[in-house]
Parts: C-alpha cells; structure tokens; sequence
C-alpha cells in the first residue's frame, strides 16, 4: 500500500528522474545532487507501471470504460469535430485513454490534417500512441521521425522515441529499421547535449543527462545485438562523456558509470563465477544456496520489493523459456538502504513474494557486494551469464528488455535446465 501523504512528497519532488545509484560518495556532492539520490528509490517505484494499489486499478478501470464507452458514442461524429479543431484532438487523446486505438488514430489523423493549428505536436504524439496501441511501432517511429522534422527536439519527442524503441526493439526486421533510425535522432539530439555537460531541458519537464546516457546506452546495446558497425563509435563517445569533469559531484555520475559498465561487462567473464546467498521460499526458513556460473546457461535477475514491474515480467519470460532457471537476486541492503543484514519485515514482504512464483523462479539474498559487482542499480535488470561469461546485464524494461534478454539467451534446452537445476544445489 501506499504511504500517508505520498501525493504531496511527489510533488515536492516532482521533475527528479529517476537515478538508482550505488552508494556515491555524498559528502562530496551538493545537497541538491543528494536530494536527488536519496529520493532516486521513490521516484522510480512511483514510476513503474506496476505501481497501483487495488483501489487505483478499480478507479483506473473505471476511467477506462467510461473512455471507451465514450469514444465510441462519439465516433459518428468525427467529421463535424473537425470545425472544432481542440475538440477532434481531445477525441483522439479520449480514445486513446479508453484504447479504442483506430479511431484514435483517425481523430489524430483528421486533426493533422487542418492547416496552421497550435497543437500538431500534441496530436503527432496522440497518433504515436495509438500507432503503439495497434502494436504498429514502425508507423509510431515514422510518425516521431516526422515530428522532428517540424519540431525541435524536445524532452516529449524524447519520452515518445523510448516508448517505441522499447515496443519494437528486435521484433523484426521492419521495426529494427525504424527503432534504429530512432536511435540515430536520438543520438544526434543527446551526446552533443552530454558533452557539453547538459541534460534536455523542455518547456514544461526536462531529461536529466543520466536519462539521456542510459537511453543512449540502450541504443548502443541494441546496435550491437543488430550488428550495426555504428555501435563501435557510440560505445566511444559514451566512455568519454562518462570522464568529464562536468559529471563529478553529481548524482548522474553513478548511474552514467553503473550504465556504460554493465553495458560492457557483455562477452566479458563475470566477475565471480560462484554466487553464495540465502533461498527465500514461501514458508520455512532461509537455505544457504550457492549458484555455480561458470557452467551452462543462467539468468539472474536483481530486483527490489520497490520495483514491483519484476513480478509482471518474470511470468512472461518463465511461458517464453520455461526450463530456464531464473534466479531473483536482491540484498537486504537494496530493500532497506541500511546496514546489509536481514531484516524481518523485508523477509516476510519476499515470503510473500515468493508464494504465486512459477516453478523454476526463485529468490535468493545475496551479499550487497554481488548486486554492485554487476553494477546493479536499476531494477529489474536482466543478466544472462553463459558458461562464465555475461552475454547481457541491462534494465529489464519493456519488451525491448525482454527481447534483448532472450536474445542473449538462445535456446534453452530441457537437457540446460536440468543442469540448471542440478548446478543449483542447497548447501548443508
């Protein structure tokens, strides 16, 4: 549940991004660069899609209904709203809210197509949305791509470029196209702002310069998976601007750092090829486990109880490769932010967790020193670790992380997962 008050503390720190750094040194930081940090774990659970209390998913369904229900007692009506021109691009937004995404897209279309009207921005990105609505991240990316030919870039043209990239990232060879050519306006928008030591700052809301990094990062990694020769001289660029001294004193830092090194622990060995942590189960108590990776397939995934997107992702990545063991790292220092030893209400809270899991999908607390071993600041994250070497270690966001995450996979044979199993044995 939701804390008392949680309103009010999101507005006072409303417009912080979300920065999940390992303990930076604060004392030589300014308090506005620790206010920052300290509030980073808030923000970013407040941000997760996930994030909803029984009474906001009934509310938010609600809502839902009565826009869908709405959008279609209106549909007669698009052509005449277009001598309304505020009403046809409210249309377009209704229909959206209510994912009555054809006539969306209509409404936006028809908006569009009005001569010397203030709000084609706003209507350019009601069309994204319901291009990604009808599961169309090419049109989505045309329709960006448009945008920014007309526009400056902005921070919302921003958010929008990372809502496609993460629906169409190695869906196939027409959405690569599109999200690469995404990434390239990206980039060309971003890493001269980075060098020069800046974020994206916007008319209403900015990107903060450690948001503009790991979106680059995430570039870079699906360049690489593609096999996009650009990759190289992205990677380049991006280990410079992390040593500026621009960056230094600053809560960006970390999480620039954290972001470019799990990027390039991939095809490198990991940094221990013997995990040793506790097994959460549902009931009973804590059983030392110690995971051995230097041998076949293994696919870790750090988590937090406060980043609640881990328990929706799991299940779908458990129904793509269900003989693949998963293993749910956390630490009690992640859940507490304290001293790394175990804590009552965090082990009851990872009980409970523990319960629905499929077979297959396990908790394990494990030292702190592990999570920042594989730089583990944004959760989830996904690693893959193929006989001892990381084949990928990246935030486990959208279907883009999904994608990448089974990529780095391969096949998952049942003959792996019995190994798996096996590899995996409780210790007396």
């Amino acid at each position: 549940m939701r804390i008392v008050g949680s309103a009010l503390f999101i507005a006072l720190f409303c417009g912080i991004d979300v920065l999940l750094s390992q303990q930076p040194p604060t004392s030589q930081m300014l308090p506005s660069e620790v206010l920052t940090y300290s509030t980073a774990p808030f923000v970013a659970t407040r941000a997760q899609p996930d994030d909803l209390t029984q009474a906001d998913l009934f509310a938010f369904g609600i809502g839902v209904a009565r826009a869908s229900q709405g959008c279609h007692d209106l549909e007669p009506t698009l052509d005449k709203l277009a001598d309304t021109p505020n009403e046809l691009l409210a249309m377009a937004r209704l229909c959206n809210v209510g994912r009555q995404y054809d006539i969306a897209r209509r409404a936006a279309e028809r908006y569009l197509q009005i001569p010397k009207l203030a709000e084609r921005e706003t209507a350019f990105l009601a069309l994204v949305q319901s291009s990604l609505g009808l599961n169309n991240p090419v049109s989505a990316a045309m329709q960006l791509l448009s945008l920014e030919g007309e526009f400056p870039y902005d921070p919302q043209n921003h958010f929008a470029a990372d809502e496609v990239i993460l629906a169409g990232a190695l869906m196939n060879d027409d959405s690569n196209s599109a999200v690469l050519g995404l990434c390239t306006a990206q980039l060309t928008n971003s890493l001269p702002l980075l060098e020069n030591g800046k974020g994206l700052e916007g008319k209403d809301t900015s990107v903060a310069a450690g948001r503009l990094f790991t979106d680059a990062v995430r570039c870079f990694e699906i360049a690489r998976n593609l096999n996009e020769s650009s990759a190289t001289s992205t990677l380049a660029r991006l280990q410079t601007i992390a040593k500026l001294p621009a960056w230094r004193g600053t809560a960006q830092l970390e999480t620039m750092q954290s972001s470019l090194a799990r990027a390039e622990m991939a095809a490198n060995p990991a940094p221990e090829l013997t995990i040793s942590g506790e097994l959460v189960r549902a009931t009973g108590p804590l059983s030392p486990l110690k995971l051995n990776l230097a041998h076949g397939t293994n696919l870790l995934i750090p988590f937090t109880l406060w980043s609640p997107a881990v328990f929706s992702i799991v299940p779908d990545l458990h129904l793509t490769s269900p003989l693949q063991q998963i293993y749910l790292l956390t630490s009690w220092t992640a859940n507490t932010g304290s001293a790394d030893a175990e804590s009552k209400e965090v082990l009851d809270s990872l009980r409970s967790a523990a319960q629905p899991l499929p077979v297959h999908v396990s908790i394990l607390v494990v030292p702190d020193r592990v999570l920042q071993q594989f730089h583990a600041n944004d959760f989830p994250a996904a690693i893959v670790i193929r006989d001892g070497i990381v084949r990928a270690n990246l935030p486990l966001v959208g279907d883009a992380g999904k994608r990448m995450t089974l990529f780095a996979l391969g096949p998952v044979t049942h003959a792996s997962g019995s190994q798996n199993q096996a590899r995996s044995q409780t210790t007396k």
